[in-house]
């Protein structure tokens, strides 16, 4: 038997705007494991399967270091509640589509954006060189807005959920700020060299 096997530990419960990344693309899976997001924080991990998969586990035949505690899996029935009460997946989407939308505005602004890709508030924005993410990453973290630099040359953006069009507004200003320095500083050292 073959089985299509997916990762959602990160980008699962809502991140991408749908309850887990696979979603977005139309297929469906065999297993998903879900983790990080699933218990706000608490260890806690678990694993989705189809009806066929599960049939096959029986007792004894699947292990887990975070498999539930009482306290881990009430703080993840509470979290899940919460997320269909308030429509976070909702906001995320629309939040997530506004910060895109923003970023792809900033791409045709500033040539040093190769790429802004992403569902929900699961942003990539890659940057033409690994110089320019690092100092965009660190001049972010100087002025109070965390980032974090992945391969290379990518600022990934995973605010809370929570967020606001105005707390987006305010790191896009930041961002605009940012890259505007960073392409003043890579021409002045193309034009010492």
């Amino acid at each position: 038997m073959e089985l299509f096997f997916l990762d959602d530990v990160m980008c699962g419960m809502g991140r991408t705007g749908s309850w887990f990344a696979y979603q977005n693309y139309g297929i469906q899976p065999d297993l998903v494991t879900v983790a990080k997001p699933i218990a706000g924080g608490l260890p806690l991990g678990a694993l989705l399967a189809t009806e066929k998969v599960s049939g096959c586990i029986h007792p004894g035949m699947h292990g887990t270091t975070f498999g539930g505690g009482p306290l881990a899996c009430a703080v993840a029935l509470q979290l899940i509640a919460v997320l269909e009460k308030e429509k976070m997946l909702k906001h995320v989407r629309k939040v997530g589509d506004y910060f895109i939308e923003e970023l792809q505005k900033l791409q045709k602004k500033h040539s040093g954006i190769i790429a802004v890709r992403g569902h929900g508030l699961m942003i990539g924005m890659e940057l033409d060189s690994a110089d320019a993410a690092k100092q965009v990453f660190q001049q972010m973290l100087n002025l109070g807005t965390i980032v974090n630099r992945t391969d290379e040359t990518v600022i990934r953006f995973l605010p809370p959920f929570i967020i606001k069009k105005h707390h987006i507004d305010t790191a896009l200003q930041q961002l605009d700020q940012v890259l505007a320095q960073s392409s003043k500083t890579a021409a002045t050292a193309g034009r010492s060299k």
